[in-house]
Parts: structure tokens; sequence; C-alpha cells
């Protein structure tokens, strides 16, 4: 598979993804520092997250608040989160350093949004794997894309790979975790030689 101008595959290293994500805190200024530092320090993608609050979550989610903080988490991504416009400068700015600017949607809008930057390649969290509204959405653009599946069981993990081949999507599944630090006893390499079979 190529994102951009980065082959990845068996036969050539391993690629290194910087994952801003929401770490800027809704900062473009501070997103395009850390996009600098992730460029400047060899990082092949920098990736961050298109979060739409309105289009992920209920306005159940407006009452949940985490145990680390008074806000809600409704309230914590509207704050974390850039704008549409400013997500569209992070993006370019990416790409005139010399970087690969890769993005997760958590919504079918956010991936619309995305498709109509004309990004390189879609990356999808494990808590999307299965989301048919965005697969169905990202297969409109024909791009590269690379699945997450940490929050998934194989036989899920199934029913999107078929998903996938469906739309004729060009598809890399990594094993991932959603718990950091992993314990070693939950790091489970074998699933990588289980989604090759796959």
């Amino acid at each position: 598979m190529n994102i951009s101008d980065i082959k990845i595959g068996y036969s050539v290293r391993p690629k290194i993804i910087a994952e801003i994500g929401i770490n800027h805190e809704g900062s473009l200024d501070l997103a395009k520092r850390m996009a600098e530092l992730a460029v400047e320090n060899g990082a092949d993608l920098v990736k961050t997250q298109l979060h739409i609050p309105s289009e992920e979550m209920s306005n159940q989610a407006k009452k949940v608040i985490p145990s680390h903080t008074k806000n809600s988490i409704f309230k914590i991504m509207e704050d974390c989160s850039l704008s549409i416009d400013d997500e569209y400068e992070l993006k370019n700015f990416i790409e005139s350093i010399g970087g690969t600017y890769l993005c997760t949607p958590f919504s079918a809008t956010a991936a619309r949004i995305l498709g109509e930057f004309n990004v390189s390649a879609f990356k999808i969290g494990s808590g999307e794997c299965n989301n048919p509204q965005i697969i169905q959405e990202i297969s409109k653009y024909k791009k590269p894309t690379i699945i997450s599946t940490g929050m998934n069981n194989l036989d899920s993990v199934k029913r999107t790979f078929f998903l996938t081949k469906k739309s004729d999507i060009e598809t890399i599944f990594m094993h991932t975790t959603n718990l950091y630090p992993t314990p070693e006893y939950l790091v489970r390499l074998g699933s990588i030689g289980e989604l090759q079979d796959l």
C-alpha cells in the first residue's frame, strides 16, 4: 500500500505514525508545533482526530463526567477539537513542512469532510472499526485505509474486512491496544498472525 509517497509493506521498514490526536486541546498553534516536532524527529505520518461531538455522541454524553474532571465528556471533546477550518489548515501545514497528514474520523460526517479535504488515506480507530456508516462513507473516496482493531474480537474484524473487500478499499488492519501502558500479558502479539491469516 502507498499513502502519498510512503510505501507500507513487508519489504520496507516499519513506519512511525506520530499521534497528535486531540492533545493540542483545541489550539491550532499547538497542533502545528506538535506537527513540526513530529516531522523534525522523523515521523512518517502525523495523525490527528476529527471530532464533531454532536455527530458522534448522544445528548446523554453531556451527563457523563469522567472522574478526573468536572466537565462532561461531550464538553471535553468540544473544547479539545479543532474547527473544520483549523483542521484543514493543519492538514495543509503538515504537508507544507514535508509531512504526511493522516486523520481519524469519529462520524460519517467527519469522514465525508476528510474525503472533501482529499486526504491521502483514512485511519479508522478501533472504536469505529465496526461502524458501517463510516466505512461506507470512506469507501466513496477509494483511498488507502488503516483500521485499528484493539477494541474488537476476530469475528467483528471479519465483518469489517468483508465490508472493505466489498467496497474495494485497499486496507491494512493493525493489531492495536486501547490500554496505555499495556501490561505485557495483554500485548497478544499472536494476534498479528491471526490478522495476517484473515
